[in-house]
Order: C-alpha cells, then structure tokens, then sequence
C-alpha cells in the first residue's frame, strides 16, 4: 500500500471540507483563507526511497467568514467543522505543540457577523529524486513532493527458536 500523493496544503483541505459541509448560501462567496506568520524550521529527515523532509514549514492559518448569519445557522456548525478536521486530519498538532484555534467574532448586525478563525498549522516540505529537479541538494536534483512510503499490507511472524532448540 503506498499513501496518496500530498499536493494540497491543511489549510486547503480544511476550507475544501469547510465548503463541502456547509450549506452553500452560508458560505458562498463569503469565506477566505490565507497563511500568516511563517516560519521554516531546517530538517533534513530521511524518510526513504531516496526522499527528505526538506524542513517543516509553521504558520498560521487564517479563516474568515463574512456576513455569516448567526441566526440561521448555528456557529458551533462551523466550530465542530474546524475540530473534527484537525481531529482527523492533523493528529500531529499535539507532537509539534500546536496550540487551540483561536476564533473573533465582530456582530455586523442582529442577523450577520464576521468570523474569523485563527489555527496553527505545521506540514513537512518533502523533496524526492528528480533528475529534472529545480532543487539540487547534496548534489542530487530533487522536487518537492510528498515522499511515496510504502507500507506492509501482509506480514508472516515465524519462531525460529523452536527449530534451533530442536537441532540441539
């Protein structure tokens, strides 16, 4: 089994399972995303068949929703979005002591308000082999992209004590 090429970042995966949850009035139109306050943490790892994790790659991640009609739609909706995809899309948030998402509200009006939701975010830049590379690293070509691992689907446990003490 070999895991999914990665080609998008956490936060468009989250606006994407945002929009696809929501009803499509709430958040047409109105929803943006973007990154802040970057930071790139040198790496290095090996992770395999010829790839590394170039460096890690911090930020924040920002969510605004305008005019979002908080009578019509109850906000925990969009709370419960954003928890349960960090829940299941990020499980490396407490490894990297990433904090809670941190959300404003500003009331437009009894029927609107603006939401914005702040979230730390943190994905690993990976480079794999490519004699094409725009990336030459420890004289080698590379690419960014995620580094292909591929995982057992089977596996056969043997004890080989038991034939050795037999032998003996």
């Amino acid at each position: 089994m070999m895991v999914e090429v990665y080609t998008k970042t956490k936060l468009q995966h989250l606006t994407e399972y945002m929009l696809a949850h929501m009803k499509s009035d709430v958040l047409e139109n109105k929803i943006d995303a973007w990154q802040e306050s970057a930071t790139i943490q040198v790496d290095g790892e090996d992770r395999g068949n010829g790839g590394y994790v170039a460096a890690q790659w911090r930020y924040t991640a920002v969510i605004s929703i305008e005019e979002f009609p908080h009578h019509k739609c109850d906000p925990r909706n969009i709370f419960a979005l954003v928890s349960c995809w960090l829940s299941d899309c990020d499980s490396e948030r407490y490894e990297y002591e990433l904090g809670d998402p941190q959300v404003s509200v500003d009331v437009l009006s009894q029927e609107v308000a603006d939401v914005a939701i702040e979230i730390e975010m943190m994905e690993p830049i990976e480079l794999i082999p490519d004699l094409d590379g725009s990336i030459t690293w420890r004289g080698q070509s590379y690419r960014v992209q995620t580094v292909p691992i591929n995982y057992a689907e089977e596996a056969e446990v043997g004890n080989d004590s038991d034939d050795s003490a037999k032998r003996t």
